[in-house]
């Protein structure tokens, strides 16, 4: 498997855990040290700490949530990936976008080093076709 179908695997195991309210599951695509930013809380630093936000966020009853990648570089053994995100919710439909610094492992594998999450306010904001 290339490096863009691994990434892409990635980001449908991790969309899999969340389905199925697995926050251990969502912090396992993460390395040991990796730092989530978000204008919705202070910054997570580590797998404990992206799982206990993902407790947090599964109170939110997000569902149906679709990741699609937008852009992905690879570089070596670091790649950059900008996610488009949307879900359903009791109270409407929510829109974001969410950009990764993923590491290449030592089994081959990716694992998620940085995440910034962005909510957006539609479907199509912040994405203009070239």
């Amino acid at each position: 498997m290339d490096d863009k179908a691994l990434i892409a695997a990635l980001v449908e195991g991790y969309l899999t855990a969340y389905e199925a309210r697995d926050d251990v599951g969502c912090a396992s695509f993460y390395t040991l040290g990796a730092l989530v930013l978000s204008p919705w809380a202070a910054p997570l630093r580590g797998r404990v700490a992206i799982a206990d936000a993902h407790r947090d966020w599964f109170s939110e009853e997000e569902r149906n949530k679709v990741m699609t990648i937008k852009d992905l570089k690879i570089d070596g053994d670091l790649a950059v990936c900008l996610l488009r995100y949307n879900a359903e919710t009791d109270n409407g439909p929510v829109f974001g976008a969410s950009l990764h610094t993923l590491e290449r492992q030592s089994d081959g594998g990716w694992k998620i080093q940085h995440t910034s999450l962005h909510e957006l306010e539609d479907e199509t904001t912040g994405f203009e076709e070239e």
